[in-house]
């Protein structure tokens, strides 16, 4: 039970580095609602155990590589739904516009 544990936190470490390393060096930024973008993350770690790969839990894993692999965060459709609407669908990355109206920042 323990290396299960240990395991799972792996993951979660690895996980949460790609988030940072992504956002880092995006021009987007993680949702400044802790709880919201805490759900997400634990969502893709799910998903990573389970599947093998950090999946967008706001989607649905068919069982189809080439199909699935589009949800593998940072998603394709990203950057659009950022655009057009301030985040992704899942509400994880958000734009600087956001972000700032969010976290009480005055551009």
């Amino acid at each position: 039970m323990q290396t299960k544990g240990r395991d799972e936190r792996k993951v979660q470490i690895s996980v949460a580095r790609m988030i940072a390393k992504y956002a880092e060096r995006s021009p987007f930024f993680l949702n400044p609602d802790e709880v919201a973008a805490k759900n997400i993350i634990a969502g893709l770690v799910r998903n990573k155990i389970k599947y093998g790969y950090a999946y967008y839990p706001c989607r649905d894993v068919k069982g189809v590589p080439e199909k699935d692999r589009d949800n593998i965060c940072p998603c394709r459709t990203h950057k659009d739904e950022i655009a057009r609407q301030g985040t992704c669908e899942c509400g994880l990355f958000v734009s600087e516009a956001y972000f700032n109206a969010r976290a009480g920042i005055r551009s």
